[in-house]
């Protein structure tokens, strides 16, 4: 008998999986697929207050978020990097007095943090190269923290294991039968679980799950937003970030990536279809076009390299525009014939481990949940110190292996030495050894779960590679 059973590993799913196991709860997720699958790997990865929220009056979600930025800065710090974002000033769209009062907030919400204050620039003076039309003259600079949205469900995940909870991938419900104090699912592989509680955390899925699997109708309405983004050949070099005024009064992101590319995103488009989403000629035009309206040397189709794309569960309020539709999260709790389930939805990259709490919370009126709190202070898997020094892995592959795992490159190493030379070479920096650690270590089953969910390899991946890795998959599984 679990106390809990969550549905959906995105980033809320493993949230709440990892504060509920650490809380001593009997723990168990199960999704459809790999860990972030969906959503959670497809941001523009930025756990961020969300300047542009203030204009929407959203005070209380941005001072959250400010105050995450924080926390996951030090819960997980192999796997985010602090930004600068610059904001050239474009005066026909919004004021500097407005601007100035936008971010003298956003500081100030952000209570005692450890990220650098906002300040007006000269674009020329204050960078080496600058990107930026020579029409814009000024601006200004704000922090936020770019994350690898993927490791992090994935990181949560594992802690939440190692804290006890049991982890069913690319698993199916095939129904759930509702008993006065608890629920029973029955699983695609011939399993039967039983449960004090359900969570339901499938983001855009969250609808379709509690009335097809549940027999539940919702009071509450999704908008499936698309966001899509271009990955591009480096436009500049410079650690620092962009933030673009658009006339449409929405802003897009222009981001340094993997220090090869440029990440530029990203857009609002409305869907119908959740399920395999891609970019549109009419997004990847729109993004085109609104970066060549701020930058030097222009950027065509040939320079992109890799474009994704997410679906958002919004909370629909009726707000024409999509753009100003609130990126809070809500819940709905359905316990009138029997054993409670709690759906969430909204929410963002960035809130996550603050609603995993709000959920805890509201479960604690149906099973025992301690009140203790603990996931601010725990840091996630391989965020501890790193000994280089102990390690066979050549330093040529090295860095990036660091960059991806943190310290875990100690079981990396272990790997590595029981091949000769670390096994057969994949591509670049890329060997036989990290595949067996993958499948063995991160729940990998795929080629695309290691591409482009445990790393970012598969940007600019050749077929001959991924032939190769296919083989070493099969040889390891």
């Amino acid at each position: 008998m679990y106390d809990v059973v969550i549905i959906g590993g995105g980033i809320n799913g493993v949230g709440i999986a990892r504060d509920a196991a650490g809380r001593g709860l009997n723990t168990c997720l199960i999704e459809k697929g790999d860990i972030a699958s969906q959503t959670s790997s497809w941001s523009t990865k930025l756990i961020h207050g969300g300047i542009r929220y203030l204009e929407n009056y959203n005070f209380k979600l941005v001072r959250e978020s400010l105050i995450e930025r924080d926390v996951i800065k030090k819960i997980a710090p192999h796997i985010t990097i602090p930004v600068r974002f610059v904001l050239p000033h474009v005066p026909s769209l919004r004021s500097s007095w407005i601007i100035r009062i936008g971010l003298f907030l956003y500081d100030r919400l952000s209570g005692k943090s450890t990220f650098e204050k906002s300040k007006f620039i000269s674009l020329n003076e204050t960078f080496k190269e600058n990107p930026i039309k020579e029409n814009f003259k000024s601006g200004y600079v704000y922090s936020d923290l770019f994350v690898d949205d993927s490791r992090l469900a994935l990181l949560n995940a594992e802690d939440a294991i190692n804290r006890g909870a049991k982890v069913y991938l690319n698993t199916n419900i095939i129904k759930t039968v509702r008993g006065e104090d608890n629920w029973s699912i029955f699983l695609d592989n011939g399993e039967v679980l039983k449960s004090k509680a359900v969570v339901n955390a499938t983001g855009p899925f969250a609808i379709s799950v509690l009335n097809n699997i549940f027999g539940i109708k919702s009071k509450k309405k999704l908008r499936l937003v698309q966001g899509s983004h271009l990955v591009v050949k480096k436009i500049y070099d410079g650690d620092q970030a962009y933030i673009l005024q658009l006339n449409d009064k929405r802003v897009i992101f222009m981001i340094p990536f993997k220090k090869k590319y440029t990440l530029i995103g990203t857009t609002d488009h409305e869907v119908e279809d959740f399920e395999n989403p891609k970019i549109t000629y009419e997004e990847k035009t729109y993004l085109i076009n609104s970066v060549n309206s701020f930058i030097k040397n222009e950027i065509v189709d040939n320079d992109i390299v890799w474009t994704y794309s997410g679906v958002r569960p919004l909370i629909e309020d009726n707000n024409q525009k999509a753009s100003k539709v609130s990126r809070d999260y809500a819940f709905e709790i359905d316990d009138r014939d029997g054993a409670p389930i709690l759906t969430v939805f909204g929410g963002k990259l960035t809130t996550y481990r603050k609603l995993s709490e709000q959920v805890l919370k509201k479960l604690s009126k149906y099973i025992v949940v301690s009140n203790k709190t603990w996931t601010s202070d725990e840091i996630l898997p391989g965020a501890t110190d790193i000994n280089i020094n102990s390690e066979n892995i050549p330093k040529k592959i090295l860095q990036r292996l660091i960059e991806t795992y943190g310290a875990k490159i100690s079981k990396l190493n272990e790997y590595y030495n029981e091949f000769n030379a670390g096994g057969d070479l994949i591509f670049e920096d890329f060997y036989e050894f990290e595949v067996k650690y993958l499948i063995k270590e991160e729940m990998a089953r795929t080629s695309e779960d290691i591409l482009f969910r445990r790393t970012k390899l598969g940007i600019n991946f050749p077929k001959e590679a991924k032939d190769k890795l296919e083989i070493i998959l099969k040889r390891h599984l």
